[in-house]
């Protein structure tokens, strides 16, 4: 098996959730990755987000997803012995990964001009919520925060509740994307050309990316996006949340065509007749009345049976789903992105994962190892570096280790 990545090595400094994730998805192409955590309770992650049990033992859900295929250290990097443990860790590495507020890493004496002193190639991607320069650099950043800044929560809610928070890590997880293509790219260039290359990568940015065709609305025609609810931007009657006997569809018809197999489905094909609702801009116009039509139509019968005929007919729709509704989903079954991982050993079992957006015919993503206990390969990755026993067990006892 020969991955993209395989002769890769990371140096990952990262935690939470953007960072772990960009190292995680060039691990599944075969990258070998080294994480980086302090002494104590290590990524931040690992008691977040999740029940008693796993929290005791820092082993959330989120944890266990972003670091499958890494071997993990712990190391103070304020400790006196870090600075000659990082040069050696560098000098194996071909990416440098960080997501401390920026400066940091120069403040603690192993930013970009340092690794590049010791790898001239080396390849130092920083995760930052606003960047490495200019006024809000260093500012602290999570996900909420930036979907804030990002104009996110301006164009997510209802007008009768606000701007709304989306319920997962939308900035996180285009941020993790963003850094894995970043770097992708960057060995590419180091392989035609023999040079690394900085890579800023900003949270705040990869927020606007995510939202680029509706930001682009008011940078081109100065279009100011409201509180729509449910509803398209489109404005189509056709397109938005309906409820049902016993939950709710998410319908997008918006070609003549799908509006015509939606409204002969539904039993009200009748209206399209009428030239009041003859064309796009006619049902936009009267979008009120319309809504109310298909809304009673839609209540005769379940999410389920109306999800059936509407998509027989060729419409696009979907039932709106728990997540247990799409674990078990039979399209699942045909897919590659729910993989059962085993535990780390202070675990054991497998756990369920998220692994990979896509599948290859070869040498596609694959799981080779679960996400590392706390330090779990602190000796094996110092021994490989060239450590003696006698000098790593002297770390332990300093505590650098």
């Amino acid at each position: 098996m020969t991955q993209a990545f395989s002769n890769i090595r990371i140096l990952d400094f990262t935690q939470v959730l953007a960072g772990p994730f960009a190292a995680q998805q060039l691990s599944l192409l075969g990258a070998e990755v080294i994480k980086v955590e302090q002494p104590g309770d290590g990524d931040q992650v690992r008691r977040l987000i999740c029940g008693d049990e796993l929290r005791a033992l820092g082993l959330s859900p989120s944890y266990l997803m972003c670091n499958v295929n890494k071997r993990g250290i712990v190391l103070d990097l304020k400790a006196p012995e870090a600075k000659e443990i990082v040069t050696r860790l560098i000098r194996e590495s071909d990416v440098v990964m960080e997501n401390f507020k920026a400066g940091q890493m120069d403040r603690l004496g192993f930013g970009y001009e340092f690794a590049k002193s010791i790898r001239p190639d080396i390849i130092y991607c920083s995760i930052s919520g606003y960047g490495q320069q200019g006024p809000k650099a260093g500012v602290p950043a999570y996900d909420g925060a930036i979907q804030a800044a990002s104009g996110m929560m301006n164009v997510n809610g209802h007008p009768e509740t606000g701007p709304t928070r989306a319920a997962f890590f939308p900035v996180d997880m285009s941020t993790g994307l963003t850094a894995a293509l970043a770097i992708s790219g960057a060995l590419y260039r180091r392989k035609e050309t023999g040079e690394g290359q900085r890579l800023d990568v900003a949270m705040l940015d990869s927020a606007l990316t995510l939202q680029a065709s509706r930001v682009v609305c008011h940078t081109v025609e100065g279009e100011e996006a409201t509180l729509d609810g449910n509803e398209s931007v489109t404005r189509m009657p056709t397109a938005n949340v309906y409820p049902t006997t016993d939950g709710h569809l998410q319908i997008a018809a918006v070609q003549e065509s799908q509006v015509k197999a939606l409204f002969d489905t539904i039993g009200i094909g009748a209206l399209l007749d009428d030239p009041r609702y003859a064309d796009r801009d006619g049902r936009i116009e009267h979008g009120e009345f319309l809504k109310g039509q298909i809304t009673n139509a839609l209540a005769t019968d379940s999410a389920k049976n109306w999800a059936t005929k509407l998509q027989a007919a060729k419409v696009p729709i979907a039932k709106i789903n728990r997540y247990a509704d799409v674990v078990a989903d039979e399209q699942m079954a045909h897919r590659d992105i729910f993989t059962d991982v085993d535990g780390p050993p202070s675990l054991g079992g497998s756990q369920k994962l998220v692994i990979a957006a896509y599948m290859a015919d070869v040498d596609g993503p694959a799981v080779r190892h679960p996400a590392p206990d706390h330090g779990q390969h602190t000796d094996e990755v110092l021994g490989e570096i060239g450590y003696t026993d006698a000098e790593i067990a002297g770390f332990h006892d300093s505590g650098a280790v």
